[in-house]
């Protein structure tokens, strides 16, 4: 963490803050180990206040004009999570009616806020989230906003923030809640797929594809802020990030349905490493997808979202490459995805201890490259004028 020069607190933010005489600069997760939570904020965020015992604390962000205040509250102040953030906007002068949503089976609250004229000297508005953080016996409410008059074209931005919440080891790999907030469990849908020969009955939630296209095109317009900054690289890896993070969850159900009905058949063909030969499998079915761009406009992400893919909507190579990774994990099988825009090109990439073929090193491990457009390639095998690995960039999900 780089140290960052004290910036200057409005009044307002005095009941939650003594000051720190040290201040931080974060371009990754952010992450209390005092509480157990962490944000996955966007580039070019900065703590500007914080309390010695990391109670509270006060995110700007260089680029634009969103201030995002955290606050844990003890327990025992509260008997739900309405009541935590009532308190927190009551605390700020801020106003707002206040909804719950269900999230990690827990009750949160969400609400849309305004923050008085008289409080800052300027109207704010934005949105404000209150969860029950597990095992820590206390409320986390999160707080972001920016200036009335450029409220609406921060929003987004805001609620990428407040959706990159994760409170315990599950929500890394599923939807955040606001995300969960717009789109409840609306039911079961049922599909098949074909892999491999054969006719595979699965599921997934009526809402589901509505849902991660939320997510997708919020993001695009998060990464668009972003793509002539020396941080483009890194907002590009959290756009995908996102996405995969909500897919995950989604795709679960989809992996495990997979899996059983090609086990028997992969352990035929690979006694000794079945996961390999359901690995490829998965490969070769993603190969055959209908080709087909998304979008050509530079306002709308080129990306088909992940349970679209699943159902066979048209695709691209990222598509189709992030699709393999969430099922790869939700498999238990250590995959990545990787993106490149000297090639425009997007790969899966898998570790397959003891195949050969073109791999990328990443934290000791290789990563087999896997072509997802191209038809009867097998893992390992790359085009020749694709082979720099300066050029591929690795995303990752969060553990």
């Amino acid at each position: 963490m780089k140290k960052f020069r004290k910036t200057f607190i409005r009044p307002i933010f005095a009941a939650f803050f003594l000051i720190f005489p040290s201040f931080y600069s974060f371009t990754e997760l952010v992450s209390s180990s005092v509480y157990g939570y962490s944000i996955d904020f966007p580039e070019m965020s900065e703590i500007s206040d914080m309390t010695e015992d990391e109670s509270s604390i006060l995110f700007t962000h260089k680029l634009l004009p969103v201030q995002t205040a955290i606050k844990v509250w003890p327990q025992e102040n509260f008997q739900n999570s309405t009541q935590a953030l009532y308190k927190t906007l009551e605390k700020l002068s801020a106003t707002g009616e206040i909804s719950t949503a269900k999230w990690r089976n827990r009750e949160c609250a969400v609400s849309q806020i305004t923050i008085s004229e008289k409080a800052l000297g300027t109207k704010m508005c934005g949105w404000g989230t209150s969860i029950p953080l597990p095992d820590k016996k206390s409320f986390l409410t999160v707080i972001s906003f920016a200036p009335d008059d450029k409220a609406y074209n921060c929003e987004q931005f805001i609620l990428s923030i407040l959706d990159s919440i994760m409170v315990d080891r599950g929500s890394f790999k599923e939807s955040g809640l606001i995300t969960a907030f717009a789109f409840p469990k609306a039911g079961q849908k049922n599909i098949t797929l074909t892999i491999a020969g054969k006719k595979i009955n699965t599921v997934l939630d009526k809402d589901d594809s509505e849902a991660n296209q939320f997510v997708v095109d919020r993001e695009f317009s998060v990464f668009k802020l972003f793509v002539n900054q020396n941080c483009w690289k890194e907002a590009w890896q959290r756009f995908y990030r996102i996405i995969a993070k909500d897919g995950m969850g989604r795709t679960k159900r989809a992996a495990f349905d997979i899996s059983n009905a090609l086990a028997e058949d992969c352990q035929k063909e690979s006694p000794d490493f079945p996961e390999a030969a359901l690995a490829q499998k998965l490969l070769t079915w993603t190969q055959n997808f209908n080709y087909e761009r998304k979008s050509s406009s530079s306002d709308r992400a080129d990306f088909t979202n992940i349970p679209a893919t699943l159902e066979g909507a048209g695709s691209d190579c990222d598509s189709r490459s992030m699709l393999l990774m969430l099922l790869y994990k939700n498999l238990g099988l250590d995959s990545i995805m990787f993106i490149s825009t000297q090639y425009s090109h997007a790969m899966v990439g898998i570790n397959l201890p003891g195949k050969q073929g073109q791999t990328y090193s990443l934290d000791g491990k290789e990563y087999l490259f896997g072509e997802t457009t191209a038809k009867n390639l097998t893992f390992g095998m790359i085009a020749k004028d694709m082979r720099d690995r300066k050029n591929w960039i690795p995303v990752e999900l969060y553990e």
